[in-house]
């Protein structure tokens, strides 16, 4: 297990009775690794109701403020192991009641850090944010992201609810773009998050260009024209072409 792992849990805040949930994803290893849970050292037992171990995902069910603590992921395969960095979780007590929603000065005061943002295929973007201040969780969250190269282009928005990751489905291959969270509750709107800038990686274009034609212009001379390829079927920025000839000499 020499690399890193691909997704580092991060650090939590949270209210007694809530249900936590950090995310891991191990390094890549022959075998796939085993991921375990630790909290202060200790090896957490997911076999009982309240600790859960999903596909790398650990789940706390219902909140204690005894769930405080550093919590790492260890990745174990025939290899070795493999630990995490440290993710501090924060479990404060219940809101008093009437304090269940944000009030405008809580978003105000809310800050959001953009943790990870992971390229998919097929052009889609993972992200994953954090509350860094024991406020009221907001209504939800919204993603703000732009095109930045090779042109800039103005804010698009994509709704992600009251979770704390989201995918960004259908941007363009070859394209760098910026990244930003902002919360919401009714019609007010908190602080940007910090921003991530991802570039889409390019793939062979998918389809050949079109409506090619070869036209003899005389003097040995001919002239070739085409289309491009369906823009569906760019995968990315075509820079340039190339053209083959194949014919006997006379």
């Amino acid at each position: 297990l020499r690399d890193n792992f691909r997704l580092q849990p991060g650090d939590l805040v949270a209210t007694v009775g809530q249900e936590l949930e950090l995310d891991c994803v191990p390094p890549s290893g022959h075998p796939e690794p085993r991921v375990t849970w630790k909290k202060d050292g200790v090896t957490l037992d997911p076999s009982g109701e309240r600790y859960v171990v999903t596909e790398g995902k650990l789940r706390v069910m219902a909140a204690q403020r005894s769930d405080s603590g550093l919590y790492v992921c260890m990745a174990t395969n025939t290899a070795g192991q493999r630990e995490s960095r440290g993710a501090r979780v924060t479990v404060l007590d219940q809101l008093p009641p009437g304090r269940r929603e944000p009030t405008p000065q809580d978003l105000l005061a809310m800050r959001l850090h953009l943790e990870n943002g992971t390229t998919l295929p097929a052009g889609t973007v993972w992200l994953r944010w954090r509350m860094v201040t024991p406020v009221p969780a907001p209504e939800g969250y919204m993603v703000l992201y732009r095109s930045l190269l090779p042109a800039s282009t103005s804010w698009a928005q994509h709704n992600a609810g009251k979770e704390l990751s989201t995918t960004i489905p259908a941007l363009r291959r070859g394209h760098q773009y910026e990244f930003k969270v902002r919360p919401y509750s009714g019609g007010t709107q908190g602080l940007d998050s910090n921003s991530r800038n991802l570039w889409i990686p390019e793939e062979v274009p998918s389809a050949a260009p079109q409506s090619v034609t070869v036209a003899e212009k005389g003097n040995g001379t001919v002239v070739v024209s085409w289309e491009p390829p369906p823009p569906e079927a760019h995968n990315g920025i075509i820079r340039g072409y190339k053209v083959w000839g194949d014919g006997a000499g006379g």
